[in-house]
């Protein structure tokens, strides 16, 4: 019987089917004794880029963290680009980035997959009786994160609305880690090549936005580079909108407020992650157009 189970094994492995490997590591008990775990079973990567093309988007972490091999498949432009084919649809309002055309490229793909998920997959997918839609994240969330952008618009006409957006990014806490990141990055520049491949590559990484709605315009005081230490929410005299309060400072410890900014008549508040369909990155920007008589061409004569 011995032999037989022996020569079966190595057709097995002469087949290449299945890897039969099994790895093992030894565990010292309490008592000094020595003894063999088994860990389980290497499986050739084909078999985990099969398994993918059955993983739907809300299941692509679970999918990464079952071991290293389908994690790597993660990590591959072809799970993005198979992704992307099975569940995309079209939704009006679609970036042209995100479109069937200008999906081509390897560059941030993993990043405009999972934002055309968000544009065209979970709304949809979204059941009536599920209500975690409505939770959204309180503005306390982003103390001790740094303002890298601030700007505002003026709603459309006929609505009197004011939206004042605050860019704020995660500040690195470990500075051996930012260092090697760093270090990382500039590695990568070397090689033009790598750096167009990577498809793991997001500017938007840690970064959230603030999108305040108000009644009234506000002057602002200039925070960009400044780090947010608190944040106050209080009712307006009357009782009918809020007031919102911001303090800024030059780094994440409380009292050294440096900018404090107010915006009054406030009727909503919103975090933006960078997934997020109203998220404005530079695809959704819409461009300003100068009127005809204010054109460099006419200007000159």
């Amino acid at each position: 019987m011995d032999e037989d189970y022996q020569n079966n094994d190595t057709n097995r492995s002469k087949r290449g089917a299945l890897t039969n490997r099994r790895r093992s590591r030894k565990v010292s008990s309490s008592e000094g004794a020595v003894e063999e775990v088994e860990e389980g079973i290497d499986y050739p990567l084909d078999i985990w880029f099969i398994i993918s093309e059955y993983i739907c988007p809300e299941a692509v972490g679970k999918f990464a963290r079952i071991c290293k091999s389908a994690y790597h498949v993660t990590t591959t432009a072809k799970f993005w680009f198979h992704l992307y084919k099975s569940y995309y649809r079209f939704v009006p309002n679609l970036p042209e980035r995100l479109q069937p055309q200008c999906m081509v490229r390897t560059y941030g793909l993993r990043a405009c997959v999972i934002r055309t998920m968000h544009y065209s997959y979970f709304p949809l997918k979204r059941k009536v009786d599920d209500m975690s839609y409505l939770r959204h994240q309180e503005p306390h969330s982003l103390v001790k994160r740094r303002c890298c952008l601030m700007w505002h618009r003026k709603g459309k006409i006929g609505k009197d609305r004011w939206y004042f957006y605050f860019k704020l990014k995660e500040i690195q806490k470990n500075t051996n880690n930012s260092l090697k990141q760093r270090t990382k990055v500039n590695n990568k520049k070397k090689n033009l090549l790598e750096m167009l491949e990577d498809i793991a590559a997001n500017p938007e990484e840690d970064c959230k936005i603030l999108m305040v709605t108000c009644l009234k315009y506000s002057m602002l005081p200039p925070v960009i580079g400044l780090t947010l230490q608190s944040v106050s929410m209080t009712l307006m005299p009357g009782f009918k909108d809020h007031r919102l309060q911001l303090g800024f400072g030059t780094s994440d410890i409380p009292n050294t407020l440096t900018n404090q900014v107010i915006l009054n008549e406030v009727v909503n508040c919103l975090i933006l992650d960078w997934w997020h369909p109203t998220y404005p990155n530079q695809d959704t920007i819409p461009t300003v157009q100068l009127p005809q008589s204010d054109s460099w061409e006419q200007s000159l004569q």
